[in-house]
């Protein structure tokens, strides 16, 4: 089997996706690395070893058009000074803005999203998605994202939606719209409708290239 790995920088906001990387260990055989900082080793030298060798990898982190990064610091671990590290790969890429940064650097076998407000910083500093007002979100209306967000790619994520990129997105928008759904039924937050638009647009602005 292809060697995959999963890049995971774990911090405070991104603690959520752990069932994800989780599934992925799992459902993939890959390889979870960390940025971990208390040991002697260079963590961003781990991180490039680890995925020399790698066919396929999975990013759980932050992003920009111009960057994938881990919170801590602000440390950025991919940009354009060593994006030849994620070239000729398989790369699904969980990160804000990563479909643009898919299209910066013109990277081919990519699953991209767009501005994912998964914390009460994104809502209040981005402050709108689309044409929709998300600054006034609250910390349950980002817990419910969330969890659906991470159940929605657990549902999708397999070793065969990975080899068809048409099964992949299809999976995903009818996994997203059974939670959004739930979500408009269920009126859990005062905030339900946004939350639910906020659902649609995960999937909407993904992008496979």
């Amino acid at each position: 089997m292809s060697k995959v790995v999963c890049i995971y920088p774990q911090d405070a906001t991104t603690d959520f996706l752990q069932p994800l990387c989780d599934h992925i260990c799992a459902t993939f055989n890959a390889e979870e690395v960390g940025y971990e900082t208390s040991g002697d080793n260079d963590p961003e030298e781990i991180i490039f070893n680890k995925i020399k060798d790698a066919k396929t990898i999975f990013f759980l982190g932050h992003g920009t058009s111009k960057g994938l990064y881990a919170r801590l610091n602000e440390i950025i671990l991919f940009n354009k000074d060593n994006i030849s590290l994620l070239k000729d790969k398989q790369l699904f890429l969980l990160a804000c803005n990563s479909d643009q940064f898919i299209n910066t650097y013109k990277l081919s076998e990519a699953i991209g999203f767009g501005f994912l407000p998964t914390s009460l910083y994104d809502a209040r500093h981005v402050r709108k998605l689309h044409s929709m007002r998300i600054e006034h979100l609250k910390e349950d209306d980002i817990n419910i994202y969330n969890t659906a967000l991470v159940d929605a790619l657990i549902n999708t994520l397999s070793e065969t939606t990975m080899t068809d990129s048409h099964l992949f997105a299809e999976r995903l928008k009818f996994s997203t719209c059974d939670k959004i759904v739930k979500i408009l039924l269920q009126r859990g937050t005062p905030n339900y409708r946004i939350v639910a638009d906020a659902l649609y647009n995960f999937y909407k602005d993904m992008i496979i290239s």
